[in-house]
């Protein structure tokens, strides 16, 4: 969490905003960096909004915490090994499954996450689990999983 804090503080402080669009956020890091893809660049930013690192105001994304203060060491870079780290968490095994058994793309998936999520206001690894069963993928397997993250959080 602490690299993402990093990474967060990095491209607000590199782009002098205090918002900006996701497009503007993940498009940093894939086309003007060249550290990720853009669709890894949007895991990210699922990522940190799962983690209340980042916050949604209409399309523009903004940092929950002071960035500014934010120390970012000289040479810092975020690549996809610690993407992949960040990526074992329990959202993105249940996006990676609806994913792959309902041919439904990620972002697509992410999208109404977040949606359903923010409707009932509730973590949107749940909100995950209520649109596997939505489209009828079975998720039983992430049930203990899920059960261990309501505790912890």
């Amino acid at each position: 969490m602490e690299e993402l804090r990093k990474l967060i503080a990095f491209v607000f402080q590199r782009s002098g905003k205090e918002k900006m669009t996701e497009k503007e956020f993940y498009m940093t890091l894939s086309f003007e960096l060249g550290w990720l893809t853009p669709g890894e660049g949007m895991k990210v930013i699922e990522k940190a909004m799962g983690l209340n690192l980042l916050k949604k105001d209409g399309d523009e994304i903004f940092p929950s915490f002071n960035y500014k203060d934010e120390e970012v060491p000289l040479g810092f870079k975020f690549d996809n090994k610690k993407l992949e780290e960040l990526e074992k968490d329990l959202l993105s095994k249940i996006v990676g499954k609806i994913s792959h058994e309902s041919k439904i793309g990620e972002k697509k998936i992410r999208d109404e996450i977040r949606k359903i999520s923010e409707d009932l206001d509730i973590y949107p690894e749940i909100a995950a689990l209520l649109l596997a069963k939505k489209v009828g993928i079975e998720v039983d397997e992430f049930i203990d999983d899920a059960k261990e993250f309501i505790k912890n959080n």
